[in-house]
Parts: C-alpha cells; sequence; structure tokens
C-alpha cells in the first residue's frame, strides 16, 4: 500500500500537489497559527511604527527597527495600512509551508530518484522534529526565516543540479530577507566549492564559476549589506555584559550545548542525535550519484562545523558577531537532511531485509516521535539486541519513557499549545492590551507586568500599540542588537529591582523572578518610577492592586491604574 501510494504520488501531478496541501494542513493542526506571539512580540511592533511614525514616541525599543536588518516585513505596510495584514500574513505562511514541502519532496527526488523516500521523508516533516536549540523545522507563525525556508531549499536544489551561478544569486536576493538563514547556505557552498577547487588544483573553469557565484552573491545580498555596514549601530563599542544577560535571561538554548540547565541539554540531545542519524543512513544508503553523496557531506559538515564554533565560543571566549548570528541555528540543516537520508535508509532496509517488526516500529518513530534521539537510540537497540521481542520491547520502553518525559515537560510549561488564532490570542492579557489602545492616547507611555511574553502569548506592544518602559523579551532582539542593552539594563532594573542578577540561564525561572521582583513594587515605588520616566499609566495583574483610579479596563486578571 505504502510503495503504490508512493507511485501514484510521483506519477500524478493533482495527487502529489493535493499531499503537499494535506502536508500544509496537517503541520497547521499539529502546530496551530498564532499573530502576534513568539518572534513576532517585535516585528508587529516594528511594523506598526513604519506605517505609523506617530506610534511608540519615545519608546527606544522601537528604534530597533533599524538594526532588524530585513526588508521583509516592509513589504507587508500596504497590507496593514488597507487593514488586511492578519489574512495576507495567514495567506503567504499557507503558501510558504506549502511551497517548502513541495521543495523537500523534489530535493529527496533529486538525491535518491526514490518516490519511497521522498513520501516517508514528507510524512515525516510534518511533526516539528525538535534539532539545536530547539527548533523545528516548520514554526507556527508567520516569520522571515519561515518565508526564507523554501527558497534555501530551492537553493540547495539548484546548486546540486548544477546550476550554481544561479542557486548563489538566489541565496544573495535572499539574504535581504533572512540574513542567518543564507548565510548558513552560503557557508555550505563555499565549504564544498573549496573542497573541490583544492581537489582539482583550482581548475580554471571550477575558479570562474566559483568567482562567478561569490560576485553574483554579494550583488544581489549588497542592499541589506550597506545597510548593515552603515548602521550607527556598527560603530558603537558593544557593553560585554550584554551577551553574559541574554544567555543568563532568555536565549541561553541558542548558544549553549553544554549547561547545567536540563531543558537545555535536552535539546542538545536532540541535536546531536541528528548528527547521529544522518551518519548512521549516509554511511548506508548512497544518494542516486556519487557526487551528491559527497556533496551533501561536506555541506553537512560545514553545518556541523558552524555549530562547534558557536558551542567552542560560548564555553571558551564569546565572540560578539557569532553570538549575534546565532549560529546555532545553522543545526537546522543538519535536522533537514538526517531526516531526508534516514528515510532512505529505512526504505533501503525494508526493500532488502526479510520482515522484521522492529523495522515497522523504527519507521513509525521515525515518522510520529519530536524527538530525533528516539528513532536514533531505536536503531542502536535493533541492532544491538538479536531477541527480536526483547529488542521490541526494549525500542517501546525507550519511545515510551521519552516521548512520555518530554510531555511531562512541555505541557505544564505550554511549550505545546495548538490552536488557531489568525487575529491574536482571546486571553485577558490581548484584551487588556486592545483597551489600552481604545482608551488611552498614542504617546501615552506604561508600565507592564515584564515577564509577559511566551511562544503563543503577545508582549505588551503588540495589541495596545502602546509603549512600556521595559519588558524582559527584549533580551531577545538585545541578543542581535547589543546597541539598546545599557538603556534596557538601566529601566529593567526600575521594573524588576534585583531579577537580571538572579537570571541562571533557565527562561522559565527568568520569568518567574522577573513576575515576583515586579509584583512586589508597591504604590510608592511605582510612583518614583513613574515619576522619573513620565510614565501615564501602570498594568497589575490581579490580585496585585494599587490605590489609585482605573480605567475602565478591568478584566478577571488585570488592570489598568492611572499614575497619581
Amino acid at each position: 500500500m505504502f510503495n503504490t501510494l508512493a507511485a501514484q504520488v510521483e506519477s500524478r501531478p493533482l495527487m502529489r500537489h493535493l499531499f503537499f496541501l494535506a502536508c500544509t494542513l496537517a503541520t497547521l493542526a499539529i502546530l496551530g497559527y498564532y499573530f502576534g506571539t513568539f518572534d513576532q512580540y517585535a516585528h508587529i511592533p516594528f511594523l506598526r511604527k513604519y506605517a505609523d511614525p506617530t506610534l511608540y514616541p519615545n519608546d527606544p525599543f522601537l528604534e530597533l527597527r533599524t538594526e532588524n536588518y530585513s526588508f521583509f516585513w516592509l513589504a507587508f505596510v500596504p497590507a496593514l495600512r488597507a487593514g488586511v495584514l492578519e489574512p495576507v500574513m495567514f495567506g503567504v505562511y499557507l503558501a510558504v509551508t506549502y511551497a517548502s514541502f513541495w521543495l523537500l519532496w523534489l530535493l529527496s527526488m533529486e538525491l535518491f530518484a526514490s518516490p519511497r523516500a521522498a513520501l516517508l521523508s514528507t510524512i515525516a516533516f510534518v511533526v516539528p522534529h525538535l534539532g539545536f536549540g530547539g527548533f523545528p523545522i516548520f514554526e507556527w507563525s508567520l516569520l522571515n526565516r519561515i518565508f526564507a525556508l523554501p527558497f534555501a531549499l530551492g537553493a540547495v536544489l539548484l546548486y546540486l543540479r548544477g546550476r550554481r551561478v544561479l542557486a548563489w544569486a538566489l541565496i544573495g536576493a535572499l539574504f535581504n530577507v533572512h540574513v542567518i538563514t543564507m548565510l548558513f547556505v552560503a557557508a555550505m557552498f563555499a565549504a564544498d566549492q573549496l573542497f573541490g577547487l583544492l581537489r582539482e588544483r583550482f581548475e580554471r573553469r571550477s575558479l570562474v564559476q566559483a568567482l562567478a557565484g561569490w560576485a553574483l552573491f554579494l550583488l544581489t545580498a549588497s542592499p541589506v549589506l550597506i545597510w548593515r555596514l552603515t548602521s550607527p549601530a556598527a560603530k558603537v563599542p558593544n557593553n560585554p555584559a550584554w551577551f553574559d544577560a541574554v544567555v543568563r535571561g532568555s536565549l541561553a538554548n541558542l548558544f549553549e550545548i553544554v549547561s547545567p540547565v536540563p531543558h537545555i541539554l535536552f535539546v542538545s540531545a536532540c541535536g546531536l542525535s541528528t548528527a547521529v542519524m544522518f551518519v548512521i543512513a549516509w554511511r548506508r544508503a548512497p544518494a542516486r550519484t556519487h557526487e551528491l553523496q559527497h556533496t551533501i557531506g561536506r555541506m553537512n559538515l560545514a553545518a556541523g562545523l558552524i555549530v562547534a564554533v558557536q558551542a567552542a565560543t560560548a564555553l571558551v571566549y564569546p565572540i560578539d558577531l557569532i553570538n549575534q548570528l546565532q549560529v546555532i541555528r545553522a543545526g537546522m540543516w543538519l535536522n533537514i537532511f538526517a531526516h531526508l537520508w534516514f528515510a532512505r535508509y529505512l526504505v533501503e532496509r525494508f526493500e532488502t531485509l526479510p520482515p522484521d517488526r522492529r523495522l515497522y516500529w523504527l519507521r513509525a518513530l521515525y515518522v510520529a516521535s519530536p524527538l530525533p534521539l528516539v528513532p536514533a537510540l531505536a536503531w542502536y537497540l535493533t541492532r544491538r539486541v538479536r531477541n527480536a521481542t526483547l529488542g521490541l520491547g526494549l525500542i517501546a520502553l525507550v519511545a515510551v519513557g521519552l516521548i512520555g518525559g518530554a510531555l511531562a515537560v512541555v505541557l505544564p510549561y505550554g511549550l505545546w499549545r495548538p490552536g488557531f488564532y489568525p487575529y491574536g490570542p482571546t486571553t485577558e492579557w490581548e484584551s487588556i492590551q486592545r483597551c489600552a489602545r481604545e482608551l488611552t492616547p498614542r504617546e501615552a507611555l506604561f508600565i507592564t507586568p515584564p515577564e509577559k511574553w511566551g511562544l503563543y502569548d503577545s508582549s505588551w506592544r503588540t495589541f495596545s500599540e502602546r509603549s512600556t518602559l521595559a519588558t524582559h523579551d527584549e533580551l531577545l532582539m538585545i541578543a542581535l542588537a547589543p546597541i539598546h542593552y545599557d538603556i534596557w539594563a538601566e529601566r529593567f532594573e526600575q521594573v524588576a529591582p534585583g531579577a537580571l542578577a538572579q537570571f541562571n540561564g533557565d527562561f522559565f525561572e527568568a520569568q518567574r523572578v522577573t513576575r515576583e521582583a515586579y509584583n512586589a513594587l508597591g504604590a510608592d515605588e511605582l510612583e518614583a518610577v513613574s515619576a522619573r520616566y513620565g510614565v501615564d499609566y501602570v498594568v497589575r495583574e490581579l490580585p496585585n492592586t494599587l490605590p489609585w483610579s482605573t480605567l475602565n479596563c478591568e478584566n478577571a486578571e488585570y488592570a489598568i491604574y492611572q499614575v497619581p
């Protein structure tokens, strides 16, 4: 049945594209879709500020929009002004997710010419497999890195087909959309081409092709390169404390592989498992040609070395540029190539080995487990435990234990919360923001609960369209724009006294101590801070009340107080 379906999907274009659509809708059901949460906490206010410069006056955080080196969000200014931003963004999200499945299929077919391997790997990508940093391939909101994904896959496909100059031009053009994604693709291409030039002793034709590709990349990437090199931030020395604060307070998972924080060790194990899966499959399941096999091997090696550089600099000596680029995200390519190759390996084993129930379990875990650690361990057990019944029992035990343990962590922390919110979440937190937008002047400055932000929760500025003094989530942008650190640290200390000093690399603990520090502030302290910075309103989470008059905004969880 599986083989028949694979042949039909490959031979019938309509059926193939209906399959990609089904994968897109399945991903939407598993992950959900949110507007205004996660990394959009900064992008949506930045977009609003571009569309209407009178919003967020005297809010230094909004000035960082010029340090967000991407032209992607500017394309949505007309949609925002026309009042159709949310449906347009959802439509783009669906389109790029669909295109990504299409390109993943084409990439598998280019590598292996096996419809069965392509079908198995494409189905597997529906489930969010975690890699280095804890990032899946697909996410639950539209971001410029999500938009860039199918183009990056297309560039790899062009490169493998020998159209290397065009591949370089494509990643250069998309460099203006998402610098980090295309930088990793450029590093993989360069590593492969440099190896080829050395092997061929800089043969003239290959050298000319490589130089032409690199030159075209610089030319098509020049708009954002010029933007970055002429930015005022490029000339301002960084306060060394910024990286320490970012790691301890928010993004340790992007910089550290070895950490005393358990969940960081867990995602590191997932990332390392993708590398193990690739090595297992690459050695045992050859690509369509010898050259393709070794080209992808060199690309994957380049991605692995990039991750290793990030780990080394975090442990030994932080380098600002490397940390700002968050190069551990290169692990996404380890994840992609591992799952493409492992699908081919599983198909190969089904075709060549006698029927074995353990192989069915291994294939099911490869598809369904969000943790690459599970199929990697299951493979090890199938190889080492000769007794089929005992091996099957151990595989089931490992799968249930690891996936169950992961869910025991994920669900209480709200790390998986599928839902469909194309206009933003409908919680009391978003409700109080919208009320502030309706009842306060746009120049109003607020003090708000600084810890309020999450993967599925918005930050204050997103729906209120009002400025706030300081928030914990600003550290995510400080990771990219250290120039804001000194301003933020001074203000954050006022709204969460002592919290910054207590950060220990555990994001959830950082949110807890921030919340407690803010809730401990009394009316006199808040009035003094308000007088210092010109704050007009204070938002409190009930039952933490203030003896001040309130706006007619109070709901079951929050109240807005007017500063006396």
